[in-house]
């Protein structure tokens, strides 16, 4: 399968076994939501009253005030007292085996060449790294208005601090990218570095 540059007349060659391959819908399901998943850093945290500092001493006596009895100020009944059933801290990671995370890659990859979402372009030269500029790049190459992931090689200081304040751009590592990334636009644009690092990384090995 052949895919031709959007900046040139150069054709690139697309692997069959990465850009055509059949929808697997419940391996890019597990992918997405083991990525989503293992990004929570579950640090959010409360005290409870055995967590909260002071209340050593019997706020009042047992009998005599008419008050319910209690042994602690830090009891959670009271101001500053501790949190009843609040979050604490906790794990979350869910894995997902090496070939399933591969076919869902090839799924998404594939699904975006059959919609025509996938565009190759030989290389991003930005001179300077003001936003203007590529801006004007997206509407010379006909991408503008549209919610683009960028995929490269490797990221240059330009292409990182001129596509940084648009929303819509997002501009990701070909040898880290994830499943959530790949999907999560309209337009998946590759330079040929990155086309020939993705064909490498999930290419069958031999």
């Amino acid at each position: 399968m052949k895919i031709k540059s959007i900046n040139s007349n150069k054709d690139y060659s697309l692997s069959d076994s990465v850009f055509k391959v059949a929808m697997n819908d419940q391996a890019v399901y597990q992918c997405v939501i083991a990525e989503l998943t293992n990004a929570r850093q579950g640090t959010r945290s409360t005290k409870n009253r055995s967590l909260v500092s002071g209340g050593g001493k019997k706020p009042f006596k047992q009998k005599g005030t008419g008050n319910a009895r209690q042994g602690t100020s830090r009891s959670p009944l009271n101001r500053g007292g501790g949190v009843i059933f609040g979050p604490s801290p906790k794990y979350y990671f869910k894995k997902v085996n090496a070939k399933t995370k591969q076919l869902a890659f090839k799924c998404v990859l594939s699904e975006k060449v059959k919609n025509d979402a996938l565009k190759v372009i030989d290389s991003i030269d930005l001179k300077t790294s003001k936003t203007k500029d590529f801006v004007g790049f997206l509407k010379t190459n006909s991408l503008a208005d549209k919610k683009i992931t960028i995929v490269v090689s490797e990221v240059d200081k330009s292409l990182e601090l001129s596509s940084r304040n648009i929303e819509h751009v997002k501009v990701v590592k070909a040898s880290s990218c994830s499943v959530a990334d790949l999907m999560n636009n309209d337009t998946l644009l590759l330079d040929a570095s990155a086309l020939a690092l993705i064909s490498e990384r999930f290419g069958d090995k031999k």
